[in-house]
C-alpha cells in the first residue's frame, strides 16, 4: 500500500513538471511573437476625410490599395469645412494606400497609426486600438496613410499597445489632440 502511494506521488510529481515546463514553453511561443519595432521610418503620411463605405463587406480589414478604383470601392470623401477639410490626395502612379479597417461597433473606438517602419523588404504597419465609453451611434473604425511607392509593398500588420511602443523606446504621442478622449 505505501508503494502506491510513492507511485501516485511520482506520478503527481511528473503530472506537476509537464504542466509546468508547458506553460514555460507556451510563454516562450508568445514571447517570440512579439511585434517587430525596428527599422527606419518610411515615407508616408496620414489620409484624412474620408469613411468607409456603407457597402464595404462589415469585418476586420487590413488592405494595401493600389489604384483608384480599388480606393474608391472601399473609401468615400467626406470633405469638412475650414482650413484642410479636403481629403488627401493620392496619387497612385506615385503612391499607395495602407489600411486597417474594423467592424461596425456603437463603441468609441479610435485606430491611430503607431509607425510605419521599413525593415529588409517588408513595410511593417503598426497601430494602436483604444476603445471607450457606449454611445447610442454606430461607426465605422479606420485609420489609412498614404505610403510613397518606393517603399515596399510587402505589408505585414501588427496591432501594437503604447506597453510595447514603450519597451522598445519609442515615444508615441498618442491621438490627435483635437480627437476627444476615450
Amino acid at each position: 500500500m505505501i508503494s502506491n502511494k510513492v507511485k501516485n506521488s511520482e506520478s503527481f510529481n511528473i503530472m506537476k513538471k509537464t504542466i509546468f515546463l508547458s506553460i514555460v514553453a507556451l510563454g516562450m511561443l508568445l514571447g517570440s511573437c512579439a511585434v517587430n519595432l525596428s527599422g527606419v521610418t518610411a515615407n508616408y503620411h496620414r489620409a484624412s476625410n474620408y469613411f468607409v463605405n456603407n457597402n464595404f463587406p462589415d469585418g476586420t480589414h487590413k488592405l494595401v490599395i493600389e489604384n483608384q478604383q480599388d480606393f474608391d470601392m472601399v473609401f468615400g470623401e467626406g470633405a469638412v469645412m475650414g482650413r484642410n477639410g479636403q481629403p488627401t490626395k493620392v496619387d497612385f502612379r506615385h503612391q499607395f494606400v495602407v489600411a486597417v479597417i474594423l467592424p461596425v461597433t456603437n463603441r468609441q473606438t479610435v485606430i491611430e497609426t503607431a509607425l510605419v517602419r521599413r525593415l529588409n523588404d517588408r513595410l511593417y504597419f503598426s497601430y494602436i486600438i483604444e476603445e471607450g465609453h457606449a454611445t447610442n451611434y454606430s461607426m465605422r473604425p479606420f485609420t489609412a496613410v498614404v505610403v510613397d511607392r518606393n517603399e515596399p509593398g510587402d505589408v505585414v500588420f501588427q496591432r501594437v499597445t503604447r506597453q510595447d511602443l514603450q519597451q522598445a523606446g519609442i515615444t508615441y504621442e498618442g491621438p490627435s489632440p483635437a480627437r476627444p478622449p476615450l
